[in-house]
């Protein structure tokens, strides 16, 4: 956690005190890590300070937000996130830009970095015609072209500190990924891109389209009969949860060396056929937790699942999981489905006894990282007569003994007030008027 200051239109310095951990956290699990909601709604900061509270709570250490390549993601989520403690990555789910707009792109990955994500996923299933609407579908040379725009981006991000991550590719796919991605790394290495090879990471799909978690386990050394489109009786395939491992021994025999991978939307059933009951993806996505969390003695068949030691991260997505329970998925459910402690449970988002280090909270709302000049204008009395503690989250306005909220009825519901009562705040909320305000000042 970290102390920020915050300059109020009065010169007058307010310290802003972050929160610290004294959370019913679970010991920090490095391989655990969620991908975030897609939806607009999903990035207001009260939705955002309680999901990524949530997420910490379970005992994640990474974070992946999504963005394509016309304007960037606000900068709330990454300081949330790193509130608690969670490693931001940014998922580029959009096709890779051509030559001419490498600019623009360069600018998304500066702004990022800056922000402290420190990967980045380039694409998303570079191996289906979908994913390239504005070139349109090209098998003979997918590849290069893939290549072509991969590389200066991959090549750029290295430059300022981030770790290129490869798309993930469709299991199967209209080009064959397993094709694809051998292709793949035999370009990267005869492009001879060293700097990009030393730092790159793989990404996969960790879908079971429908069958054991054990599925595939192994990989080509072990399934040799399997071919591309073709996978005899008795023998198995890439089409499963452990896809990571089949790209990796692809990798590694290209390279003459191991390469790290992280696993995306695990659990998930990933077939548009074979649709699975939600009881059955929640079973899949606890025995996957629990092996990450190398708790083997509630089940035995945890040894269908055997992670090796180049996994850098296995991330559930809580859009798939949204979907999954039928487009409802509340903070409660979530803690229920995970099994969080108890002491979780309520989906508070603070705590009830925490102790008190701040006297006066000023909390103000903000929109796309910024805040209203008007607004500052209205409370500004209020800072001079009491010269309060000012900031913008809530996680930091329940440490203080009073609370004065400017209104805002999407930022500040009032199920989000109450909590700040419950946790022992002393609540006033100020006119919207600054006339009101100032009234109200000289009345006090």
């Amino acid at each position: 956690m970290r102390n920020k200051s915050w300059h109020d239109p009065c010169t007058d310095k307010c310290t802003i005190i972050v929160a610290n951990k004294r959370f019913h956290m679970r010991e920090k699990l490095q391989n655990l890590g969620f991908t975030y909601f897609s939806t607009p709604k999903s990035y207001l900061n009260t939705q955002l300070t309680e999901w990524l509270h949530a997420i910490r709570n379970l005992g994640a250490s990474s974070i992946i937000f999504q963005s394509d390549f016309t304007r960037a993601i606000p900068e709330d989520p990454f300081l949330i996130a790193n509130e608690y403690g969670l490693s931001p990555i940014v998922h580029f789910v959009s096709e890779l830009p051509k030559a001419k707009d490498f600019n623009n792109a360069s600018i998304l990955l500066d702004v990022y970095a800056k922000r402290g994500a420190n990967k980045v996923i380039l694409g998303s299933k570079p191996n289906v015609r979908s994913a390239w609407p504005s070139s349109g579908w090209q098998f003979e040379n997918l590849v290069d072209q893939f290549l072509d725009r991969f590389i200066p981006l991959a090549h750029y991000a290295v430059q300022i500190g981030m770790k290129p991550i490869l798309p993930p590719l469709q299991p199967g796919g209209d080009y064959w990924d397993t094709s694809f991605i051998a292709r793949v790394f035999s370009g990267l290495k005869s492009r001879q891109v060293d700097n990009v090879l030393n730092q790159l990471i793989i990404s996969s799909f960790g879908h079971t389209f429908g069958k054991p978690l054990s599925w595939g386990k192994g990989g080509p050394e072990r399934w040799s009969g399997s071919k591309p489109y073709n996978t005899p009786e008795g023998q198995e395939d890439q089409k499963g949860f452990n896809n990571f491992e089949w790209y990796q021994s692809i990798a590694e025999r290209a390279l003459m060396r191991p390469v790290p991978a992280i696993i995306l939307e695990a659990g998930f059933t990933g077939s548009t056929t074979k649709q699975e009951s939600p009881e059955r993806t929640i079973e899949t996505i606890r025995i996957i937790l629990q092996a990450l969390s190398k708790d083997q003695h509630k089940r035995n068949s945890i040894d269908e699942i055997k992670f090796n030691r180049l996994l850098q991260g296995c991330f559930f997505s809580l859009d798939k999981l949204k979907t999954s329970m039928q487009g409802e998925l509340s903070v409660q459910g979530f803690y229920k489905l995970f099994g969080a402690p108890e002491t979780e449970k309520s989906a508070q988002i603070f705590d009830l006894d925490k102790q008190k280090i701040i006297s006066h909270y000023l909390l103000l709302p903000t929109h796309a990282n910024s805040i209203s000049d008007a607004i500052l204008n209205k409370v500004r009395p209020v800072i001079k007569k009491y010269r309060p503690t000012v900031g913008f989250s809530l996680v930091e306005a329940s440490f203080a003994e009073k609370v004065s909220i400017y209104p805002d009825p999407i930022l500040f519901p009032e199920e989000v007030i109450n909590q700040l009562r419950r946790a022992g705040c002393k609540v006033e909320i100020l006119p919207d008027s600054g006339i009101e305000i100032a009234t109200m000042l000289q009345g006090s």
